[in-house]
C-alpha cells in the first residue's frame, strides 16, 4: 500500500478493502470514525512536537548559546524570570516606566494641575509618555500606602505569572474551538496543552524583556492575552473592558473601539467606554483638562523624531538606522554615538513622512481586513488588528511586541486543522512547511539575537538589527493568507 493511501485511510477518504468502508450508515460511520482518529492523532503528536520545540529551542539558544547571544550582559530570558520566581529579590531590577510614571506623579503633587508635559518631557528631558490617565494606578496605590517602588515591581512580577495562566487556558480554548477538544480530552494530553501555553509564555523574549526592565508592558501583554481569550469565549464586554484600561496607559489601544463600531461590536465598544470616559473624567478631574490635552504635543513630538535605538522595531527604527540618523547603540562611553534614554532621533523628514505614511496603511489594514467576512472566524480579525496597531506606531519597543504571542498560539492550531484538511501530500507538505515557519517565528521572537547583530550598527546591513519587526511582519502574513485560504474540506467550528 502507497504512504499517500494510508494518509487517505486515517482520513477516511480511501475506497476499498484497506480503507475500513462498508457501505450504509456502517460505512459512514467508520469513515467518520478514522478520519476523526487520524485528525485527532496529528493533532496531538503536532502539539507534542511543538512543547518539545518550545523547550529545545529555549535551551540552547537560551541556555548553551546564550554567552555568545547577549556577550555576557546577563540579559534577561525565560530562565532569568524563573530565577526571580524562585526567590530572587525583584526590587533589583531596573524600572523603566515606573520611574518616569513617579516623576511626573510627584510633580504634579507639586505644582497641581499644570503643565507636566512642558516640565517633565520637554524640560527634564524625563521621557513621561504616558497620558495622565496612567497616574490613576500611582493615585490607587497611595490611596491604600503602597506607593513603592518594589511594589511596582511585584506587582510586574504577578503580571507574568497572569501572562502565563492566561495562555495555558487560551490553548486550551482554541483546541477546543478548532475541534481537537477528542485529541486533549484526556488529563495528560490537557496539562500538557496547558504547560505548552504557560512555557511559550515563559520563553517568549517580548514578555520576559518587559518584566526584565521593568515596563508597564507587562500590564498590556496580560491584559491582551485575557482579551483574546474572552473575545474568544464570546464575552466582548470583558474584552473590551481589558483593552479599554490598556487605552488609559496607551492611546493606540483605543484603535479597537473604532475597530468594534466598524464591526458592530457593540458589546465590545460598551465595554471599551465603560472604563476609558471615567478614568478620563477621573483624570481631568484630578490633573485638569488642559494638562491632559497636552499629550497630544508628546504624540506629535514622537511621530516627527521617534528612536534610532535598535530596540525601537518599527520603519522609524529602521529608517533612522539604516540613515545612520542618531546612536542605535547604547554605549559605555561618553561619544557622541552613545544613546542616551533622555534623548530622540533627531528630525529627519524622510523618516517623518514614511513613518507617517507606512503608520496609516498599518492602522487602516488592521481596522479594514476582513470587515465584510460575514462572522468567519472573527479572532482573525482581531488579532491582525492588534498585530497592524503595533507595528504601526512610531515607536515600538521589544516588549510591545508580546501581542504577538496569541497570534503564534492561534496560528499553530489553524496550521494543524489545515495540515489535517490536505488531502495530497503536495498540499499537507506546504501546510507542514508553514508550521515550520511558525516554529522558526516562534524561535526568534523568544531569544535576543541583538548582541550579535550590533557589530552592523555602522554598516548598511543594520537592517537585520529590525529581525524582530520583519519577523512580525511574516507572522502578520501568515495569519492574513492562512485565515483567507480556501478550505478543501469541511473545517473546524467557527471561532467567535
Amino acid at each position: 500500500m502507497r504512504s499517500k493511501d494510508f494518509v487517505r485511510a486515517a482520513e477516511g477518504t480511501l475506497e476499498g478493502p484497506l480503507s475500513g468502508k462498508v457501505s450504509g450508515k456502517t460505512g459512514a460511520h467508520a469513515a467518520g470514525a478514522a478520519g476523526m482518529a487520524g485528525k485527532d492523532r496529528f493533532a496531538a503528536w503536532t502539539l507534542a512536537v511543538a512543547f518539545l520545540f518550545v523547550l529545545c529551542a529555549d535551551t540552547l539558544l537560551g541556555v548553551v548559546f546564550r554567552p555568545y547571544l547577549d556577550g555576557g550582559t546577563g540579559d534577561t530570558t525565560v530562565w532569568d524570570v524563573l530565577l526571580l520566581v524562585m526567590g530572587r529579590s525583584p526590587e533589583r531590577l531596573p524600572l523603566d516606566s515606573w520611574e518616569p510614571m513617579m516623576t511626573a506623579f510627584t510633580w504634579l503633587r507639586e505644582h497641581g494641575k499644570e503643565n507636566v508635559y512642558d516640565a517633565v518631557f520637554f524640560t527634564q528631558h524625563v521621557k513621561f509618555q504616558y497620558p495622565l490617565t496612567s497616574l490613576l494606578v500611582m493615585e490607587a496605590l497611595s490611596a491604600v500606602g503602597l506607593l513603592h517602588l518594589r511594589i511596582y515591581a511585584m506587582i510586574n512580577l504577578l503580571m507574568v505569572v497572569a501572562t502565563v495562566g492566561g495562555m495555558a487556558l487560551l490553548m486550551r480554548e482554541l483546541a477546543e474551538r478548532m475541534g481537537f477538544d477528542r485529541a486533549v480530552r484526556g488529563g495528560v494530553s490537557r496539562l500538557t496543552l496547558a504547560a505548552l501555553g504557560a512555557v511559550a509564555a515563559l520563553c517568549f523574549y517580548p514578555v520576559v524583556k518587559a518584566f526584565a526592565v521593568g515596563q508597564i508592558q507587562v500590564w498590556l501583554n496580560a491584559a491582551f492575552v485575557f482579551a483574546t481569550l474572552f473575545y474568544l469565549r464570546d464575552r466582548r464586554a470583558l474584552a473590551g473592558v481589558l483593552l479599554g484600561a490598556s487605552t488609559l496607559i496607551k492611546p493606540q489601544m483605543s484603535l479597537f473601539l473604532v475597530w468594534a463600531l466598524l464591526r458592530r461590536e457593540w458589546g465590545f465598544a460598551v465595554g471599551w467606554a465603560a472604563v476609558v470616559v471615567p478614568g478620563f473624567a477621573a483624570a481631568c478631574s484630578l490633573y485638569g483638562f488642559r494638562p491632559s490635552m497636552h499629550y497630544l504635543d508628546v504624540l506629535s513630538f514622537l511621530g516627527q523624531h521617534g528612536e534610532s535605538y535598535y530596540s525601537n522595531q518599527t520603519v522609524n527604527g529602521l529608517l533612522h538606522r539604516l540613515l545612520h540618523n542618531g546612536p542605535n547603540l547604547m554605549s559605555t562611553t561618553n561619544g557622541d554615538t552613545e544613546w542616551r534614554g533622555s534623548a530622540f532621533a533627531p528630525y529627519h523628514p524622510l523618516v517623518h513622512i514614511a513613518t507617517l505614511v507606512s503608520g496609516v496603511a498599518f492602522v487602516l489594514f488592521g481596522l479594514l481586513w476582513r470587515i465584510r467576512d460575514g462572522g468567519r472566524q472573527p479572532i482573525a480579525s482581531f488579532l491582525v488588528a492588534g498585530t497592524c496597531f503595533t507595528i504601526g506606531t512610531p515607536i515600538a519597543w521589544v516588549p510591545h511586541y508580546g501581542v504577538l504571542l496569541p497570534v503564534c498560539a492561534y496560528l499553530l492550531f489553524v496550521l494543524i486543522a489545515q495540515a489535517v484538511k490536505e488531502r495530497t501530500m503536495a498540499d499537507r507538505r506546504g501546510a507542514l512547511g508553514k508550521l515550520l515557519l511558525l516554529g522558526a517565528g516562534f524561535a526568534i521572537l523568544s531569544n535576543d539575537f541583538f548582541h550579535p547583530l550590533s557589530e552592523l550598527a555602522d554598516t548598511s546591513f543594520n537592517i537585520l538589527q529590525s529581525y524582530l519587526f520583519f519577523t512580525a511582519l511574516m507572522l502578520l502574513h501568515l495569519l492574513v493568507t492562512t485565515t483567507d485560504a480556501p478550505n478543501h474540506a469541511p473545517g473546524p467550528a467557527r471561532l467567535s
